[in-house]
Formats: C-alpha cells, sequence, structure tokens
C-alpha cells in the first residue's frame, strides 16, 4: 500500500494530536515496512526531528500556509487532488477532519475527543465552531474512524450515530523514553534548566480551562499551608485560558510559589516526571490522556481525574479522584506525599498499567484498518 498522512502543526511545540501523528508514523515505518509512507505537511523539519528518515517514506513539504484558513483551505480542496495524483491508496487526517472533497481513495480519521461538540465553552471559540461545522460530515465520509479509547468512541457514537463497525478502538502508546531516570548528573542538569525544587508536585498540560487550573491552584495554597515545602510545578504553553486565572499564576510564580516551565522537550520530560513526588492531572476532559502514563513509566505516583476517558487509561494504577472536588484532590495528594507505602503501591501499579500501551501494537492495529479499507474499495 501506499499510505497517506495529513500532519501540520502550528510550531515546532507538539502536544497531543501532534505527538499522536508522529510517534504513530515512527511505529508504522518500523512494523510496515513493507508499505510506503506520504507525509504532508507544513513543518517537514519537525518531521524529520522526530520520524528517522527511510526509504520508504517521502515528505512533502506543503507552502504558503500562513494561515489557519489558508490551511483548511489546502486540506478540503487541494489535499485529495495532490494525493490521488500522487497514487495513495489510502489518506490517514490523524486530527479529527478528513476533506470535504470526495475521492475514489478511502479516508481514515483519528477522532481524539468530542471536547468541541459536548464542552464548546472548553475549547477556543473558532476551533468549537469549525468542529460543530466539520466533524460530524468527516465522520460520515470516513471508510473508517479510529478513537483512541473507548470513551471517545462512545461519545462519537452517541453524537452522530456512528455504527460499531466503522469505529475502531486503537489506544496509543507510550513512548519508551519514558521510564525511570537515575543518572544524577543529567538530573541536576535538568532541575537548573527549569529551575526545579528539590520537593515537587508536578502537572503536564498545556494551560487552558478544560485542565482545572482552578484546582491546581486551590492545590499549590494548601501545600503552603500545610508547611511540606513542595511546590507545584506546571509544564505546558499557556494555551488560552481566562485572565483572572492566569493572573493568579502570574502572582503565584512571582512570589516564587508555582514554577511554570512553558514547553519543555520531550527528552527532558522523563526526568521531570521521575523527579516529581507525585504527578497530579485534575482534567475535566481528555478523550485519552498521555501524561499519568508517561508519568507512570517514569516512576512516579498519580492522582488523576476520572472523567472523559482518564478512568479507562489509568484504571486502578492511580488514585482516581473528581475534578469537581478539590478537597478530594488536596488529600490525595497530600496522601500521596506521606504516605510513602501508598506511593510505593501506585508506583508498582502505574509501572504496569504503562506497559499496556505499545505504540506497535497500535500501528498494527492501524495498518490492519488501512489494509481493511483498501480491500474494500
Amino acid at each position: 500500500m501506499k499510505i497517506g498522512l495529513n500532519f501540520h502543526a502550528v510550531d515546532g511545540h507538539i502536544s497531543g494530536v501532534e505527538y499522536y501523528a508522529l510517534r504513530l508514523l515512527k511505529s508504522l515505518l518500523s512494523v510496515g515496512a513493507r508499505h510506503s509512507y506520504v507525509v504532508y505537511t507544513n513543518q517537514p523539519e519537525l518531521v524529520r526531528g522526530h520520524v528517522p528518515a527511510s526509504n520508504n517514506l517521502t515528505i512533502v513539504e506543503v507552502k504558503h500556509l500562513g494561515t489557519r484558513t489558508a490551511r483548511i483551505l489546502w486540506e478540503h480542496t487541494q489535499l485529495p487532488r495532490l494525493a490521488a495524483k500522487q497514487a495513495i491508496d489510502v489518506l490517514h487526517c490523524p486530527s479529527y477532519i478528513c476533506p470535504v472533497r470526495k475521492s475514489s481513495m478511502p479516508y481514515v480519521v483519528t477522532v481524539h475527543d468530542t471536547i468541541a461538540i459536548d464542552h464548546p465553552a472548553w475549547c477556543k471559540p473558532t476551533n468549537a465552531l469549525y468542529f460543530n461545522l466539520f466533524m460530524k460530515g468527516a465522520i460520515q465520509r470516513a471508510s473508517r474512524v479510529i478513537s483512541v479509547s473507548k470513551s471517545t468512541a462512545n461519545d462519537m457514537k452517541r453524537n452522530f450515530g456512528l455504527s460499531d463497525s466503522k469505529v475502531r478502538v486503537v489506544y496509543p502508546g507510550i513512548d519508551e523514553i519514558f521510564k525511570a531516570q537515575e543518572d544524577p548528573s543529567r538530573r541536576d542538569e535538568i532541575r537548573k534548566r527549569y529551575n526545579l525544587p528539590p520537593r515537587y508536585v508536578l502537572f503536564v498540560g498545556n494551560i487552558e480551562p478544560k485542565k482545572n487550573v482552578g484546582a491546581l491552584l486551590s492545590l499549590e495554597s494548601r501545600l503552603r499551608e500545610k508547611g511540606l515545602g513542595h511546590k507545584l510545578v506546571m509544564v505546558g504553553k499557556r494555551s488560552w485560558c481566562s485572565r483572572s486565572q492566569l493572573d493568579q499564576i502570574d502572582k503565584a510564580v512571582a512570589a516564587s510559589n508555582i514554577i511554570v516551565t512553558g514547553y519543555v522537550a520531550v527528552s527532558d520530560l522523563p526526568f521531570v516526571y521521575a523527579m516529581a513526588d507525585v504527578f497530579v492531572f485534575p482534567s475535566f476532559y481528555e478523550g485519552f490522556g498521555f501524561p499519568p502514563l508517561e508519568a507512570m513509566a517514569c516512576g512516579t505516583p498519580v492522582v488523576s481525574s476520572s472523567r472523559g476517558a482518564l478512568a479507562e487509561s489509568v484504571a486502578d494504577a492511580a488514585v482516581v479522584v473528581e475534578p469537581d472536588d478539590t478537597e478530594q484532590i488536596v488529600e490525595a495528594v497530600l496522601s500521596m506525599i506521606s504516605d510513602p507505602a501508598l506511593r510505593q503501591e501506585y508506583v508498582q501499579k502505574g509501572l504496569a498499567q504503562s506497559r499496556r500501551f505499545k505504540w506497535d501494537n497500535s500501528a498494527r492495529q492501524t495498518l490492519s484498518l488501512y489494509e481493511e479499507v483498501c480491500t474494500a474499495k
């Protein structure tokens, strides 16, 4: 097969959806080496930085897409024509939407969540508008839809009447780079680079409404009240958030009560996870949730929200809390800090749970789906 992949990113600071596409491609090249792959992208250097060069990989740079509107128009009108001209057998769109332009080649779409449909207030208004206008049509046009969790698959069935035969749950993997890190000199280097305190509670994710920033701010306040010496470290870029919460974060940073690192390189992230005493993830909604599983893989105990797909992905390997119950979140984190036996129990559970998610398995299941739609066309 000749497989096309549509990949675009705003910049080099990738988050969950972009990471999914790049890591899946890397694994496809390994387990599906008999096939050829063509990536259409506005960020060719980003692809080259995450995916090793291969004789069966072609990177097609898409230029002159300076705005999001230009990119969307190109994806819907020019991408199908270009892919057909290059004799692509199946086109995979790993970011929710496939072209409105019909084509003889089958489309496969990955849907990571339905937050824009179910909770538009937790999205940027432009994202909510775009996905509400185009997601249903994309799902109808696609030959198959990949869901990253059972939770998201059920959300799609509820919203769009999607049949069981059309949707396939394919869990993403957790990269092998996420593991316990013991190198003392490298730890010191990372600690200095990101100004990490000796003891800290960690959050990783874009700073935005669905991440439940208010609960994190309350947690920081309680940590200070208890005098435990732990600070809250927030890793991730400021996506968008209410001005009042951003002001609170800025004041806490100025008072040296919170460390906001900004974007952390993937190669450094395992050390940031491994040096934390507890990882906390109180999100209101996730379609899968990479960070809790990455923290588990690095040997860090996790306190996780129960919402969206998180209860499914972390299972019993985290202390699961209700994101609306700030006191429950605070008590769970404090218990993990103060009880060594509890910590060790969840470290071991987390290591076992994270090993269930392998990118090679994801790639094999995705390849099987490609073959299925190509056979049916």
